[in-house]
């Protein structure tokens, strides 16, 4: 019954077209990815999968956040493979393209994307589970314009390199992630960090900042359980937003 009182708070037309469009019928007449507010889809000429069994809702798209930043329509181009590892949530204003040949797969779990998100997937972008990104944050695997050294001898390199992003890993509000980045499972990234290279060999449980980033802190991890969270909010007196 609650699926389907929030069903019809959705963004009804865009839901049924995107899921009887993309997926096999068998999924779609269960609506598992319900889109809200203003939604625009400029292309859906690729391929969207969902791993395991499905449920009306489990993917919600738009929905509201306690940060708001005011971007009021979610934009998704859809030429390429866009894979869903299970449940999910993205808060509205998302900008999603994921090109022809390339393949995008975001984890399950309590993974949920903040508003404002920009997503641009040429090559390969992996987001593992239980992965929180707040408002505001940017992914890319392009460079988008090629670079020519003055000197002949020197190869013009290639536009992307896949982005690979963690189990548990929290990314802090206007954060970057480029091309070649690679970041390990419980890593926390700090607010207007921009990771643009492989941090796999620093193992959990660290920290990066900075414009580049790099290790500040390590030994550290964000604490996800949420009856720990209340028990600390209640302590130091904080009151939180549902998202």
């Amino acid at each position: 019954m609650s699926n389907f009182m929030d069903l019809l708070k959705s963004n009804v037309t865009k839901t049924i077209w995107f899921n009887f469009k993309m997926l096999p019928w068998k999924q779609a007449i269960r609506l598992p990815v319900v889109f809200y507010g203003r939604v625009s889809f400029r292309s859906l000429k690729g391929i969207v999968s969902i791993k395991g069994g499905v449920s009306t809702g489990m993917i919600k798209i738009g929905v509201n956040q306690y940060v708001d930043t005011g971007v009021p329509e979610s934009i998704w181009i859809i030429d390429g493979i866009m894979k869903f590892n299970g449940p999910m949530k993205m808060a509205r204003g998302s900008y999603i393209h994921v090109a022809k040949n390339a393949t995008l797969s975001i984890g399950s779990v309590g993974t949920f994307f903040g508003s404002n998100l920009r997503i641009l997937c040429w090559d390969k972008i992996t987001f593992g589970n239980s992965v929180r990104i707040t408002w505001d944050c940017q992914f890319y695997d392009t460079s988008f314009h090629y670079i020519e050294s003055l000197d002949p001898t020197k190869d013009i390199k290639s536009l992307t390199k896949p982005v690979s992003i963690g189990d548990r890993v929290w990314i802090g509000n206007r954060t970057t992630i480029s091309k070649g980045a690679m970041i390990p499972d419980d890593t926390i990234v700090a607010s207007n960090s921009l990771v643009n290279k492989d941090f796999s060999d620093i193992g959990p449980y660290c920290m990066l900042a900075g414009m580049p980033a790099v290790v500040k802190t390590k030994e550290i991890r964000r604490i996800f359980d949420v009856k720990k969270q209340t028990q600390l909010d209640k302590q130091f007196g904080y009151q939180r937003h549902k998202l």
